[in-house]
């Protein structure tokens, strides 16, 4: 339970990047009209990306590791929950952007908007993955303030990565596909791709989960 109440404190403390994110996020549907499935996943690795940080130094700021250290928490579930507070921000973006898309498809202005599908979604969740997922150990290691610049490199550099990644998988070639997947479509083959590139964000995150633990179990607040 108290595990839980350091996830809600994350959210709650954040209330106004929430809505700064929120507009973000709005804003990123009507300036990326162009950019198909890049518009989601520029949207929601910024979104995760300014809650995650935000929260990380508000702790430093107030100096907040050390009161969470003196309650009875491990600190593998101090590490955990900053994992989860992540996926929570992750899903808590998606649904906004879906709203918003669905919106404006329903009041009928003429722009393109780039309805979220299940391919955008894996994506996303990859950019988000990559990016937290190399972020959180070296956060737990030099703190927010050292790690900013890494911050800006890994913002830009996943979602933009990521972007191009999703978009060639789209434009592989059929017969290419037939020949590595002989029993699958060409849209059957994108899935499967897709989903393997998921799993592996899901061991990756698993691995950094296990790295963080150990560096911040180590660390002398």
């Amino acid at each position: 339970m108290l595990s839980l109440h350091l996830v809600l404190k994350d959210v709650i403390i954040q209330k106004k990047q929430i809505t700064f994110g929120f507009f973000y996020l709005f804003f990123v549907i009507l300036a990326f009209q162009n950019s198909g499935i890049g518009t989601f996943i520029a949207g929601i690795t910024a979104f995760t990306y300014l809650l995650v940080t935000y929260s990380c130094a508000s702790e430093e700021k107030n100096k907040a590791d050390v009161m969470i250290n003196s309650l009875p928490v491990k600190r593998s579930q101090i590490v955990a929950m900053k994992y989860l507070s992540d996926i929570i921000f992750f899903i808590v973006g998606t649904v906004v952007y879906m709203l918003f898309t669905s919106i404006l498809k329903n009041v009928g202005i003429s722009i393109k908007i780039y309805t979220l599908t299940m391919e955008g979604f894996l994506s996303g969740f990859i950019s988000v993955s990559l990016m937290t997922g190399i972020y959180f150990p070296v956060y737990f290691k030099v703190g927010y303030i050292k790690s900013r610049i890494i911050n800006i490199i890994l913002l830009f550099g996943t979602f933009t990565g990521i972007t191009y990644l999703a978009k060639y998988i789209q434009r592989i070639d059929s017969n290419i596909l037939n020949k590595l997947l002989p029993n699958f479509s060409n849209l059957q083959g994108n899935a499967v791709i897709m989903m393997i590139l998921f799993a592996l964000a899901v061991i990756f995150l698993l691995i950094s989960y296990g790295v963080s633990v150990k560096i911040y179990s180590n660390k002398e607040l």
